[in-house]
């Protein structure tokens, strides 16, 4: 199946920062470490919270184009209660976004990141890594995959109907990414 226009295009535009964040942020090694689990999943929660909150007024659009999105934020907190972890946040704000394409970008960079986290939490499981407060990374199980084709068919078909512009969904996607930058990768004094 070869990649729609609007995909290829969101793939092309954001793969260097992208590939930053799986670079510097270290979020599997981080996330393997009892000592900064807590930490790394108390960033993925204020993540999800702002993306949800982005997301939220265009909701019925998504649904209307046969997008099911599904909040993560109460997975998360439901893990970082498992590891013993507060689960208050600081409030990331996020501007409300214009367009239902900008939409479609945020919602591609928090679905997407249930491919990464399925791929993590194998990794994991084979080299007997416990798994204690890292459920959200793999909430869909076996539905995985046919969710990520449902959501990139209706994102595709917003787009050919109009509904959303392609250039808009790149800008999403690339300002979500940079939110997850900004998140994820660790403090410089992290590294001390």
């Amino acid at each position: 199946m070869n990649p729609s226009p609007v995909l290829s295009a969101l793939r092309a535009e954001t793969a260097d920062i992208h590939h930053a964040i799986e670079a510097a942020a270290g979020v599997e090694a981080r996330l393997r470490d009892p000592a900064d689990r807590p930490g790394l999943v108390a960033r993925f929660l204020s993540l999800h919270l702002a993306v949800e909150a982005a997301v939220s007024p265009w909701r019925a659009g998504f649904e209307q184009a046969g997008a099911r999105l599904e909040a993560r934020s109460p997975l998360i907190r439901r893990d970082l209660r498992e590891l013993g972890a507060g689960t208050a946040t600081q409030p990331v704000a996020v501007r409300p976004l214009p367009t239902f394409g900008e939409a479609w970008g945020w919602a591609y960079v928090a679905e997407g990141s249930m491919l990464g986290g399925r791929i993590m939490r194998r990794r994991m499981i084979s080299d007997s890594v416990p798994l204690t407060g890292l459920g959200f990374l793999d909430p869909y199980g076996e539905e995985t995959g046919a969710r990520w084709r449902a959501f990139l068919t209706a994102m595709d078909s917003a787009c050919a109907l109009g509904r959303a512009a392609p250039d808009d969904v790149v800008k999403g996607g690339r300002d979500a990414f940079g939110l997850a930058s900004q998140l994820l990768n660790p403090a410089p004094a992290e590294f001390a």
